[in-house]
């Protein structure tokens, strides 16, 4: 190696030791706006940007074709009640169902898979799903919001209590094999809600003719059903479970045979499935007598937390209004950006913080873009898993990479507006899919505030400082 090369060698390995030696030894609590330290070599770091953040209402979320639906009702301190219900539409098994004649019912069971997600409490809440008629039909034609009303007769078709919600365990069944002895199977987790016999008699077996010829001729007769929880007693904080109605494993189930008929039972399913049939989805927030409800009234007033909730609750407005300062050093190149925000202490519990949030930026029209460092057709993205928002429970927090963003809000590539934390399932692998607010988690988490001289949130960045 030449003496040169050598010089060049040891000057890049010195650049990178003070860079890991500033990342570690970034631990200043105190928001003292750009806190930068020059160590000869053109590498600085400017420790602890301003980060100005605030509670605001998340927006509404389209609520047809989710991969899973919310059904609950939940209790929580801090953002307080959540309610959520789904409406769907049955699917006939075939054109021109015939049940014959002399029909008697051994059972109807309405059949809700579980999804994959809950948010509460599965064991220590007793909770009690009650099943309904829809009074008017789920139009095709609407875009159906988590806000939309629906409307559906109160009378219980079918109910059911639930001591604990088990989302992996797998319940057996007896499966009806015509002609053979019925088979004891294992299947996915599910619930089994039984629906009244009289309401089967008047709307199945003595439907109208005609009622069953095709799926338009039996959603004009019969609408569809509505799903809900009653409210959980007392101190119980009950919670919500999310249920499978895309994939047509959640269904009504009818048993029944000729009353003349001594040993066959015939099996027909009305199947969910929001691919071919239309589902919706209900849920909102009641914030009275919570922080939330005062954050959300009084928007220009600095707290030490904030909050951000799924469901359309609520999500974090950040801004980095010290930004100027930087710029205002002349041609800097970032060699890293980096945003962390904690978990305000004590709000781990009862329930533990979103394991994923996802920080995206608005435009000019205010509509949610993601920043470059998560933008697949953008060369400089690190790919969704690079960018980061997942929580780290021992540290307590969630940080982004957000160097090439505030690369190109410094050039003056891009505009600073408006940039967001919100919850995002931690299923959820596609950047476009991620910015959008979630209707599939029920997540939430409190979060120590850019005023909050404990915790502060802290945008640290590590430039180097081109000299032309």
């Amino acid at each position: 190696m030449t003496v040169k090369s050598m010089k060049n060698y040891k000057l890049g390995l010195l650049t990178l030791l003070i860079s890991l030696f500033i990342l570690q030894a970034c631990n200043n609590p105190d928001e003292i706006g750009l806190d930068v330290a020059n160590f000869g070599i053109n590498t600085a770091i400017a420790d602890n940007s301003t980060v100005k953040a605030t509670t605001v209402a998340e927006d509404n979320v389209i609520t047809q074709n989710l991969s899973q639906y919310p059904i609950g009702y939940l209790k929580d301190p801090y953002t307080g009640i959540t309610k959520a219900a789904v409406a769907a539409t049955l699917n006939l098994p075939s054109n021109d169902l015939v049940f014959g004649d002399n029909i008697v019912l051994d059972s109807a069971v309405l059949v809700l898979k579980y999804g994959t997600s809950f948010y509460g409490d599965s064991v220590n809440s007793t909770y009690r799903f009650t099943v309904h008629k829809l009074t008017e039909k789920l139009n095709p034609a609407t875009t159906y919001y988590n806000t939309t009303p629906v409307n559906f007769d109160p009378s219980e078709i079918g109910n059911l209590v639930v001591n604990k919600i088990r989302l992996k365990d797998s319940i057996k069944v007896n499966q009806i094999i015509k002609g053979k002895k019925d088979s004891l199977t294992k299947v996915p987790a599910h619930l089994r809600i039984p629906i009244n016999s009289s309401f089967i008699n008047a709307n199945f077996f003595n439907a109208p003719a005609g009622t069953f010829v095709n799926d338009k001729s039996f959603t004009e007769f019969f609408k569809g059903i509505y799903i809900k929880t009653d409210p959980p007693s007392g101190s119980q904080a009950g919670g919500i479970p999310f249920f499978d109605l895309s994939s047509g494993a959640s269904k009504l189930e009818l048993y029944y045979r000729n009353v003349n008929a001594t040993i066959d039972t015939n099996y027909t399913t009305f199947s969910i499935n929001s691919n071919s049939s239309k589902v919706a989805a209900n849920f909102t927030h009641d914030y009275t007598g919570t922080e939330v409800a005062t954050q959300l009234a009084n928007p220009n007033t600095s707290y030490t937390k904030t909050f951000v909730q799924a469901l359309g609750g609520v999500r974090t407005k950040i801004t980095f209004p010290d930004l100027a300062n930087l710029k205002a050093l002349g041609n800097i190149v970032i060699n890293k950006a980096i945003l962390e925000v904690k978990v305000e202490a004590g709000t781990d519990v009862p329930f533990a913080p979103a394991p994923r949030l996802m920080f995206y930026q608005t435009d000019i029209a205010d509509q949610r873009q993601p920043v470059p460092d998560l933008n697949p057709f953008d060369g400089r993205s690190v790919g969704i898993d690079g960018f980061g928002g997942t929580y780290n429970s021992v540290t307590k927090s969630y940080s982004f990479v957000l160097t090439a963003y505030i690369q190109d809000l410094l050039s003056g590539k891009t505009k600073q507006y408006a940039n967001y934390l919100a919850v995002v399932d931690k299923n959820i692998n596609n950047a476009s899919t991620a910015i959008n607010p979630s209707g599939t988690t029920a997540d939430k988490v409190v979060l120590a505030s850019g005023t909050n001289a404990n915790y502060p949130m802290k945008l640290t960045v590590i430039y180097t400082k081109v000299n032309n």
